[in-house]
C-alpha cells in the first residue's frame, strides 16, 4: 500500500469520526470544522500527491516534506494558541463562578438570610 492511499484511507476514518463525535454531542461544531478541514486537505493531498510538489515548488520550498513539516508546526501551534485561549477564558468564568457561589452560600447561613437583610434596610429606609 502506498503512502498515499494509507493517508487518504486515514483521512476519511478522522472525518468520519469526528463527524460521529459532533452527532453524539461529543464534540462541539467550531472544534469539528478544524478537524474537517485538516480532514479534506489530506484528502486533497492523498488524491493528488504531486499537488504537493507543485505548492512547494510555487512556495520556493527545495522538499515537499519540508512544506509539510512547516505547515504541520504552525498547524500545532495555531491549535496551541486557540487551547490557550480557550482555557483562560474557562479559567476566568471559574473563578467567577466560584465567587457568586461563595457569596450565596454567605448569604445563605445568615441567621436571617437575604430576605431578612432585605426586609430591615427596607423598613429603615
Amino acid at each position: 500500500m502506498s503512502a498515499s492511499v494509507f493517508f487518504l484511507i486515514l483521512a476519511i476514518l478522522v472525518c468520519t469520526f469526528v463527524v460521529v463525535q459532533v452527532r453524539h454531542q461529543r464534540m462541539k461544531e467550531r472544534y469539528a470544522a478544524l478537524w474537517l478541514i485538516i480532514g479534506a486537505v489530506i484528502i486533497v493531498l492523498g488524491a493528488f500527491p504531486t499537488l504537493l510538489n507543485g505548492v512547494a515548488d510555487f512556495v520556493g520550498v527545495a522538499l515537499p516534506v519540508n512544506l509539510l513539516f512547516l505547515l504541520s508546526i504552525l498547524l500545532l501551534m495555531g491549535v496551541s494558541i486557540h487551547l490557550t485561549l480557550e482555557l483562560s477564558r474557562l479559567s476566568e468564568k471559574t473563578r467567577i463562578l466560584a465567587e457568586e457561589v461563595a457569596i450565596l452560600k454567605a448569604l445563605q447561613e445568615q441567621p436571617e438570610g437575604a430576605a431578612g437583610a432585605k426586609k430591615r434596610n427596607q423598613q429603615d429606609s
